[in-house]
């Protein structure tokens, strides 16, 4: 597998734009909001870390979003390179029709009235395509919390076969009833705020966000080196606790990178503050490697985005780097394993091998290896 570059990366979290994201890191200035989410006996209120500015129309406000993201990564690129980039969306959003007709018929609150428009995700991706002048290929790739971690691997796949010059992969994430109420049903949300490696961790805090990042034919400062995918599970919503599962994805990322444990710098876990899920990453990393590894998790800074943390983490992580640091872990006082505890400050760093973990439901597990060279 070989590398692709890096060309740009862009994001907007609850905290802001990249830079404003980046300067809550830094400053330890959380923002975060609340959301009132049905459940089967009783609305509950859970921690939320919503846009600022809420996205009140789906149709037409994540399309606006999308657009400004594209128009960022695009600028610099000409009409002939402009032929030859591709895109792909990575979500874990359902298709709205499909949302609007469940929530239409489904739940007893007041009911909205439905009208099909039978738009999939996927009319975003082409809708930019035509509009921004870029190649008529577009996909888009649903695997949960690895979406857009998928769709990385994807465009570096299609780089390397010398398909396109350029691949913009995007990550879309907002808040979603059915996808609220489902993680509550099972327990996995937080009333708090997240605990990442923590014996008090009592859940995950869900996010929203938009990210997106060029990847080219390019020599750049940043490369995404490649990585892997695995499905494998205990069920169809958690991994065994002993880890085996992440273990085997982040073996086979080095494997296909041709490096080994000792090479990596830093891990950006996949972190989601559940019992099950962060015990298994845990002993995942024990298994891989040893216990000086430096590892930290995004998710206290701007909540699980689900499908777009693949790429809004990702791009968030290199923006620390490219600061000077790898950001500390947010709320883990009391970690779960004595040995492999997640750094309490941030810790300076310009460059380096790092591996990104992205870890979902079903099984559908993803490692990425990331590379910044030294100025």
């Amino acid at each position: 597998m070989s590398s692709v570059g890096i060309s740009k990366y862009v994001i907007k979290s609850s905290q802001g734009n990249l830079q404003q994201t980046l300067n809550s890191i830094k400053n330890e200035n959380i923002k975060i909001s609340s959301k009132n989410i049905p459940a089967v006996m009783e609305t509950i209120t859970a921690p939320y870390f919503l846009f600022e500015d809420e996205v009140k129309d789906n149709q037409h406000s994540i399309y606006a979003e999308l657009k400004e993201l594209v128009s960022q990564l695009v600028c610099e690129l000409d009409e002939t390179q402009r032929k030859s980039t591709a895109i792909i969306i990575g979500t874990s959003i359902i298709d709205w029709y499909l949302v609007d007709a469940i929530e239409a018929t489904l739940y007893s609150e007041p009911k909205k009235e439905y009208n099909s428009k039978k738009n999939s995700i996927d009319s975003y991706a082409k809708e930019l395509s035509k509009e921004f002048g870029l190649n008529n290929f577009t996909m888009t790739i649903n695997t949960a919390c690895t979406s857009s971690a998928n769709a990385l691997l994807e465009a570096s796949n299609l780089i390397n076969a010398s398909l396109f010059e350029n691949v913009i992969v995007l990550g879309i994430e907002v808040f979603s009833q059915i996808m609220s109420r489902g993680f509550n049903a099972m327990q996995l949300l937080s009333q708090e705020n997240q605990k990442p490696f923590d014996k008090e961790c009592d859940g995950m805090v869900l996010g929203e966000g938009f990210a997106g990042v060029l990847l080219s034919k390019k020599d750049t400062l940043w490369s995404l080196e490649g990585g892997a995918n695995c499905s494998n599970s205990l069920n169809i919503t958690a991994a065994s606790q002993s880890g085996d599962e992440f273990a085997e994805v982040m073996n086979l990322a080095l494997k296909n990178t041709q490096l080994r444990a000792e090479d990596i710098l830093a891990l950006k876990t996949h972190g989601t503050s559940t019992n099950s899920n962060d015990l298994a990453e845990i002993n995942a990393i024990a298994k891989v490697y040893d216990k000086e590894i430096v590892f930290t998790s995004l998710k206290p800074y701007v909540g699980h985005t689900l499908g777009a943390c693949g790429v809004l983490e990702l791009s968030l992580f290199m923006a620390c780097i490219d600061d000077g640091f790898i950001p500390k872990t947010l709320s883990c006082t009391n970690p779960i394993m004595e040995n492999y505890i997640p750094i309490n400050a941030h810790q300076q760093c310009n460059s380096g091998i790092f591996m990104c973990n992205y870890f979902g439901f079903g099984g559908n597990n993803t490692s990425l290896i990331i590379k910044k060279e030294s100025l």
